[in-house]
């Protein structure tokens, strides 16, 4: 049997401070500014650009089994998201804001999961306390509002974990066991269909790790395997077998390369020392990297509770501690991997702050103080790094944004404090919890400041509003680049030129996506009654200079967008909507 909170009467003023008419109007606030913000900020190379192409690029050409990135199939990752991002563009249209609400929606509902899984794992107070807590952790906030697979493959992950301590508790009857296994094992198959195979070999180790751990193998004897895999298989299978007959070479290449070779070989050029994610817990966890630590730490000792029960608090510690050894372990490492911790760890942290009372609340409160103290401190170094010539005039903007946040988190903590000596300890974490969520979304929204570095918005809409809507039917060059939201802008693919990289397994498929060097795009331009091209200002210093008819429509400071200059004519402008 896992630890309770304390009896009824202890729990009556939590119940009261529920039922505040400020709670109200505090939740519509959250739900307004989780959501509200989705669309201030262009969406940035890499992964925001390659995300909302691919569904773009569904939506429009009615593939709905293989994935295609400007054209070309693309194989890396399964496609729930695709999917719902691409009903969201038919529904909704295409904007920065339905684009990154598949993220937005799935953070938002995993901290409703968290609430409702703690509630009843702990008790009501902790799962409130709980739901603060991952409501308002860095990582997890972050990754909400931007455009990444990441968030998606943690809600499932997590729900999954969730309906599976919800099953093995002793008060329940076979029935209900059977339908929380029933989820656990849908929730797989949907993270699977999210990621990959992660989607459950998490799961699966950690539940190895606690059947080790305890010496006790009797909760797999209450999975429901046949029916749990019938499911699992229901939901993966069938895309899987769509996919490889669709295109031979997905095996190999999804499985082999993209599984096996990623996690064991340096080749995808993402390495990190063994403690990477050790510093990238540290900071993704902020402002509750102290108390989630301690909360761990009890959740992982042996819990004085009959050794015949199944005990949630060392599951979801184990969970945390396996996600973070098997990312540390793999050869490819982002930052992003270990967000499926931080649900497992804010369930943790609300059993901790409803048992340990206040002195987990203090804790709480010192913990946004140094983040605000972290974020001051940050603010008064940006300048410095502003002696780099390329950043100095977007670190000048961001600067600002940051000290925002510091003064945000700093008045939070002050007022926090003032709650916790007033006993009212419940307030106090909601400060706390309300403090760390503002200063996120500011560095959040205030990264906006170096559009003109990670995005490719602003220089078409130079180019379009100064020459008119480019036309659509005439060739685009991509020479010596591949920029993720290009395509994404501009509304079609792109050509191109002596470029590989991650499109490497898609031009091998279809090799009219690309010419394969200079000279083939210089006897293309010239031959082409009509195109256009994207390079680098030296490149396109050098060609003019060679002599190759271009005329430039803008650029920006990576970038320069050219035509054919004989087909350019005076016309008035016509704007189109770019997103």
């Amino acid at each position: 049997m896992t630890r309770t909170c304390p009896p009824l009467a202890v729990r009556a003023p939590w119940r009261r401070a529920l039922r505040h008419p400020l709670v109200a109007v505090a939740l519509a606030v959250y739900v307004f500014a989780w959501f509200g913000t989705l669309e201030y900020r262009e969406l940035f190379v890499p992964d925001e650009g390659r995300y909302a192409e691919i569904p773009r690029e569904m939506a429009a050409g009615g593939d709905w089994v293989v994935p295609h990135l400007n054209g070309l199939p693309y194989l890396e990752k399964p496609p729930l998201q695709y999917w719902t991002s691409a009903v969201i563009f038919k529904a909704l249209g295409e904007d920065e804001w339905s684009a990154r609400l598949w993220p937005a929606l799935t953070g938002f509902l995993g901290v409703l999961a968290v609430f409702f899984a703690g509630s009843r794992l702990f008790g009501r107070r902790a799962g409130v306390l709980a739901a603060l807590l991952a409501a308002s952790t860095l990582e997890y906030v972050v990754l909400s509002q931007v455009l990444t697979l990441d968030m998606g493959l943690t809600f499932f992950l997590s729900a999954a974990v969730f309906c599976l301590l919800l099953a093995q508790r002793e008060a329940i009857d076979d029935r209900r066991r059977h339908a929380w296994m029933f989820g656990a094992w849908a929730m797989m198959g949907l993270a699977v269909l999210s990621k990959g195979l992660i989607g459950v070999v998490l799961p699966a180790l950690a539940l190895a790790a606690y059947v080790a751990v305890e010496r006790d193998a009797s909760v797999l004897r209450r999975l429901h395997w046949r029916s749990g895999l019938a499911v699992l298989v229901a939901l993966t299978v069938p895309w899987f077998v769509a996919m490889q007959v669709r295109v031979p070479e997905f095996f190999d290449f999804f499985f082999v390369r993209e599984h096996l070779q990623r996690y064991t070989m340096p080749a995808h050029h993402r390495p990190g020392p063994w403690y990477y994610f050790v510093v990238m817990f540290a900071v993704g966890a902020l402002p509750w990297t102290l108390p989630y630590l301690r909360a761990w730490r009890q959740g992982l000792a042996r819990a004085a509770v009959d050794g015949r029960s199944f005990d949630s608090g060392r599951f979801l510690a184990l969970y945390a501690l396996v996600v973070l050894i098997f990312f540390s372990l793999s050869q490819s490492k982002l930052p992003a991997y270990i967000l499926p911790m931080f649900p497992a760890l804010a369930l943790l942290g609300g059993r901790e702050l409803a048992t340990r009372g206040a002195g987990a609340t203090r804790d709480a409160v010192a913990s946004l103080a140094v983040f605000a103290g972290l974020l001051a401190v940050l603010a008064a170094v940006l300048p410095a790094g502003a002696s780099f010539a390329e950043e100095a005039p977007y670190l000048a903007q961001y600067w600002p944004w940051v000290f925002a946040a510091a003064a945000l988190a700093g008045v939070a903590a002050l007022a926090a404090q003032r709650r916790f000596r007033a006993r009212h300890r419940l307030r106090a974490v909601a400060l706390v919890a309300a403090g760390a969520f503002g200063a996120q979304l500011l560095l959040v929204n205030g990264a906006q400041v170096f559009a003109e570095r990670f995005s490719t918005e602003q220089l078409v809409l130079d180019a379009e509003s100064r020459w008119g809507a480019l036309d659509d039917t005439a060739p685009f060059y991509s020479v010596e680049l591949y920029d993720q939201t290009l395509p994404m802008h501009l509304g079609r693919t792109l050509t191109l030129v002596a470029w590989r990289d991650e499109l490497d397994e898609g031009l091998r498929l279809h090799p009219a996506g690309g010419l394969p060097d200079l000279d083939a795009f210089r006897r293309a331009w010239l031959e082409a009654r009509q195109a256009y091209a994207v390079m680098r200002p030296e490149r396109f210093a050098a060609e003019r200079a060679a002599g190759l008819p271009m005329t430039e429509l803008a650029r920006d400071a990576r970038y320069v967008i050219v035509a054919r200059s004989e087909i350019l004519h005076a016309a008035a402008p016509r704007r189109r909507t770019v997103w």
